[in-house]
């Protein structure tokens, strides 16, 4: 009997450790899965952050392009030297929160500009009377041109960019103390 018993708990043995053998199969199976779904996840996370790089680079490049196209080589230096002369400058209103003042109230002056070392000084005239006298700086970024007028606490502020030749356009803007009025100004060399 001994030897049957013997037979016996070895196949328990036998069975016993194939059973724990299985369960370790299977314990191991769900630790794969999870890190295959772990992994399979990180992939995913990986290409949307790639496709969001891609977006932002080509978002980027787009940007760069239209700087570089917006680029502007000193033009106001180039036409620095074609600035003095006389000018009708036509304004219209666009945009006021005076009294006394309405959008598409035109205005037309004639322009004396003198530049002298980017310093530029432009006298408006209304018909034949001097009416104002701008003082301001031909920059990189345009004409600026300013009036502080003296009888009261208004500023009128220009800021001109040529856009051909013998043409500049531009907004001018009169800043008083409860109020402002800006037109959009164009102004043409007179031959």
């Amino acid at each position: 009997m001994s030897l049957i018993c013997m037979k016996r708990s070895t196949i328990l043995c036998f069975f016993l450790v194939l059973c724990c053998l299985g369960c370790g199969i299977g314990n191991r199976d769900k630790e794969l899965k999870i890190k295959e779904e772990a992994i399979s996840k990180k992939q995913q996370e990986l290409l949307l952050w790639e496709q969001r790089l891609t977006l932002k680079e080509k978002d980027l490049t787009a940007r760069k392009q239209l700087l570089d196209s917006n680029k502007v080589i000193d033009t106001i230096m180039v036409y620095d030297k074609y600035l003095p002369g006389k000018w009708l400058v036509k304004m219209q209103c666009t945009e006021t929160s005076c009294d006394g003042s309405a959008i598409g109230d035109t205005k037309t002056e004639q322009w004396e500009v003198t530049s002298t070392n980017n310093n530029v000084v432009a006298k408006a005239y209304t018909g034949k009377q001097l009416s104002r006298i701008y003082n301001g700086v031909s920059k990189e970024n345009g004409l600026m041109l300013t009036d502080q007028l003296s009888t009261t606490q208004s500023l009128i502020r220009i800021t001109l960019r040529p856009t051909a030749d013998d043409v500049l356009e531009g907004t001018r803007e009169i800043i008083q103390e409860n109020c402002k009025i800006v037109y959009s100004l164009v102004a043409k060399r007179i031959p």
